[in-house]
């Protein structure tokens, strides 16, 4: 795995550039045409065309997947001098300070207006999230992946909210592991851990059971436990059992983004 590998050199660098894990969308879209039997990518650089596509053999779409990689180890923040510092860095480039703030808002951008209009060959989303976690004071790297069905009830009213109620933008960000995640029904069909010379230490496969949704939603909240008629003692409920009832939280879809600056 080169983009592990390349954590060694982004941790003993100081001059503030990020190594590891660039270019992520592309590894993922690499990534789907391994898991999907006969698919190919778009070949685009940006341009307009599905990320994954199944075809027949007059090379017609038949099928097609959109694929969305959110990366967790995005770039600190130094809290001396507040310049950005790669994530794996042990020293500000800047000032020296090793006191960082840590940026955990990666999303997985998806477009609600390419999902409607496209909804008859746009059959599913594979979500692909790359974290980090610490077994034994050591670093771990997680690959986790999902499959969301374009026509769960959740997921498409999720996507008709940002489209006819927002006035900013068409774009839904869907924050991982977040409510409107396990509501959408992610199917989990690979999780791998590595550690950092590249070596797996932990597998978990399930492809060719996309169809099977299994997990417990644990995400509700106490006012959402009373409307569901959910005892208060409950710490989940199987999502089968709650998947038609699941409501949308309100959002604020029209909030100014806020300051921008490179300074």
């Amino acid at each position: 795995m080169d983009q592990i590998k390349k954590f060694s050199k982004e941790k003993i660098e100081t001059r503030n550039i990020s190594h590891a894990f660039l270019a992520v969308g592309n590894w993922g879209e690499e990534l789907a045409t391994k898991i999907i039997l006969n698919s190919f990518g778009s070949a685009s650089k940006g341009g307009c065309a599905f990320d994954n596509v199944v075809v027949d053999e007059n090379r017609k779409i038949i099928s097609a997947t959109e694929v969305k990689t959110s990366c967790q180890m995005q770039p600190k923040e130094c809290k001396n001098c507040c310049a950005k510092v790669p994530y794996y860095q042990d020293i500000c480039g800047i000032c020296k300070h090793t006191d960082f703030k840590i940026i955990a808002d990666t999303r997985f951008g998806i477009n609600a207006k390419a999902h409607f209009e496209y909804k008859s060959l746009l059959k599913q989303y594979l979500l692909i999230n790359i974290s980090d976690l610490k077994v034994d004071n050591e670093y771990r790297i997680k690959f986790s992946v999902f499959v969301v069905k374009s026509d769960n009830i959740y997921f498409d009213n999720y996507l008709s909210n940002q489209l006819h109620n927002s006035t900013k933008s068409n774009v839904c960000n869907l924050l991982p592991f977040s409510y409107d995640f396990y509501s959408s029904g992610p199917i989990e069909i690979i999780t791998l851990e590595y550690d950092l010379s590249a070596n797996l230490t932990h597998e978990y496969i399930n492809l060719g059971n996309e169809s099977s949704i299994d997990f417990d939603l644990k995400c509700l909240t106490k006012d959402e436990k009373i409307k569901y008629c959910i005892p208060d003692d409950m710490t989940s409920m199987p999502y089968v059992e709650i998947k038609d009832r699941l409501e949308l939280r309100k959002k604020n879809l029209n909030k100014n983004r806020g300051k921008t600056t490179r300074l």
